[in-house]
């Protein structure tokens, strides 16, 4: 999704510290509009994905209907 020569602007940022993982999750925007970019970092390698601000819900109840089914079971 980056574009050489595109700008974007970060608008809010969160890091966790996870296992021996750090993950930073940023709000940024540009000229096509905002996106969440989640990053890992990990044993020197960086992942990164990036969301449309449009899909993040979707993105989040995707997860969350995944851990509920996990937390089944796991009981």
């Amino acid at each position: 999704m980056k574009k050489e020569g595109a700008k974007s602007t970060v608008l809010a940022t969160e890091k966790l510290l996870i296992e021996n993982k750090t993950i930073f999750i940023d709000l940024k925007e540009n000229g096509a509009g905002k996106f969440y970019q989640i990053a890992e970092l990990s044993n020197d390698r960086r992942s990164t994905i990036v969301i449309p601000d449009s899909g993040i819900n979707e993105f989040i109840d995707s997860i969350a209907k995944i851990s509920a089914a996990d937390s089944k079971e796991s009981e």
